[in-house]
């Protein structure tokens, strides 16, 4: 299993309880997950990383909390990315951003198999 440095906190000083539902989240994916979760999972961080960098932090507290009311991490992630301007979004995120879609596509058609 490859280290996923997920970003656990969103500011200075102790955990909030959505920091560590967030952080419980995260552990119970990890320790769980195959080897296709694994790749999700690996483009969601680094998504998450990208958005925490642009924006400073400001859907990182949205993206935690709709995680661990066990929404659609793909929905989740596409409807943030859908707040942006394309112009605003830098080749790495605009090509992980086409994963998720993908891991959307694929998640509906799996539904009918």
């Amino acid at each position: 299993m490859a280290f996923i440095d997920f970003i656990v906190k969103s500011g200075l000083g102790k955990n909030s309880n959505l920091d560590k539902a967030y952080n419980k989240l995260i552990n119970n994916v990890l320790v769980r997950m195959d080897e296709a979760t694994e790749e999700r999972w690996e483009t969601y961080n680094l998504i998450i990383k990208e958005f925490f960098e642009i924006d400073n932090g400001r859907y990182f507290e949205e993206i935690k909390y709709r995680f661990t009311d066990e929404e659609n991490p793909n929905q989740v992630i596409l409807d943030i990315v859908s707040r942006y301007h394309q112009d605003e979004l830098n080749f790495l995120l605009t090509f992980l951003i086409k994963r998720v879609e993908e891991y959307s596509d694929e998640d509906f058609f799996n539904k009918f198999l």
